[in-house]
């Protein structure tokens, strides 16, 4: 019973996420190359995820979304939380995913992986904790939605508790843009 329970669980937490995101893709850039990035940033993220886990197993929902476990704890990698543009200087097509932690039933971190193209290949830069939610990924901008209450607070989900944040990857780092 205990079983049913977490995947019933899972499959809320897994529908939550997916319903709140809407990535429609660049439109500017081909089909297949948009394609080949999204492959590649999935590759490096079940890569990324399974390093962090003890004995990782696979498992890939119908709806395409990725859940890479343990005993202990597991990942989301869902493909529609990937944002592919330019991020550093160069002209090189780079990407941005979402990876959602979990530790048992609780929702664990939040990263964001920022994936850069160095001399035509994808490489994980950094991986950046946040609740933030990406929003949009264009022309060197990242924009981003921000919970303002801890994830402690009642308010945490509340609608008007959110703030809309652009930042700007500089040397290594993600810059607040006033």
């Amino acid at each position: 019973m205990k079983i049913t329970r977490h995947y019933f669980f899972l499959l809320i937490l897994i529908g939550f996420l997916t319903s709140c995101t809407q990535n429609t893709g660049k439109g500017g850039i081909d089909d297949s190359l948009e394609k080949k990035i999204r492959n590649q940033v999935i590759s490096i993220a079940e890569d990324y995820t399974s390093k962090q886990l003890k004995d990782a197993k696979k498992t890939i929902a119908p709806n395409g979304i990725i859940i890479m476990g343990d005993e202990k704890k597991r990942y989301v990698i869902d493909p529609s939380k990937i944002f592919t543009g330019l991020i550093d200087d160069d002209a090189n097509e780079d990407a941005i995913i979402t990876i959602t932690s979990l530790n048992g039933d609780y929702l664990g971190l939040i990263e964001h992986l920022i994936i850069i193209n160095t001399n035509g290949k994808l490489m994980l830069l950094r991986a950046v904790e946040s609740d933030m939610k990406i929003l949009q990924l264009h022309n060197r901008v990242i924009t981003a939605e921000l919970p303002t209450r801890p994830r402690s607070s009642p308010l945490y989900n509340c609608s008007a508790c959110r703030e809309i944040v652009k930042y700007q990857f500089k040397t290594g780092e993600l810059i607040r843009m006033e």
